[in-house]
């Protein structure tokens, strides 16, 4: 196991994840809806607790969910067991993708871009080169640098995103909007960007 890896699976056994507010993004919710996605095949980048990926299979997606803490994929199998869906987990680092996979239709993470783009982005952005085609949808909720008063959650600007992310992918929506806390308090700023993947599809 990898110091990275290590350090993730130890924040699980500790309890010490204080971005599990174990409420389905309000944001997912609303972006599905809003953009009329339909249910297909789905990839969940960091699904921690798998509570956003039980979502989606509720909802009739085909899904696959990756996340780096063993822990953190027992705790998500177990609640998909429990709630009676089927999801595909996957133990791996998001930023070095070992499965094999034909591309997702759609593509979600709730704070995991913000979290490895200064030492990781490279790596992170072939993963999603290697799981989408041109089409895919991808919706990234990330921390804002407007917001003053969180300390704790990785903050980007407008800027950083679309620079980092614009090579790939075009921009379907950006907007800010307020993450999910425990026991529904509104959380810190974030920026809600859906994106699709450039290029022109073969199919």
């Amino acid at each position: 196991m990898s110091e990275f890896a290590i350090r993730w699976n130890e924040r699980y056994q500790n309890n010490d994840t204080p971005w599990d507010s174990r409420l389905v993004s309000k944001e997912l919710i609303r972006v599905l809806k809003d953009h009329s996605i339909e249910p297909g095949r789905a990839l969940e980048l960091g699904c921690g607790t798998g509570t956003n990926a039980i979502y989606l299979a509720e909802q009739g997606f085909a899904v696959t969910a990756v996340d780096i803490s063993e822990r953190a994929i027992d705790t998500a199998a177990m609640k998909a067991n429990e709630a009676n869906v089927d999801i595909r987990f996957v133990l791996s680092d998001i930023t070095d993708l070992q499965m094999v996979v034909s591309p997702f239709d759609f593509v979600f993470d709730r704070g995991c871009y913000h979290c490895v783009r200064k030492e990781k982005l490279s790596g992170f952005l072939n993963t999603l080169k290697k799981c989408t085609r041109p089409g895919s949808l991808w919706l990234t909720l990330s921390g804002n640098s407007h917001e003053s008063d969180d300390e704790h959650i990785p903050k980007v600007s407008e800027e950083e995103l679309k620079a980092e992310l614009g090579d790939l992918f075009e921009f379907v929506q950006l907007r800010e909007f307020h993450f999910e806390d425990e026991g529904e308090r509104q959380g810190p700023l974030g920026w809600s960007a859906l994106l699709k993947r450039k290029g022109e599809r073969a199919d």
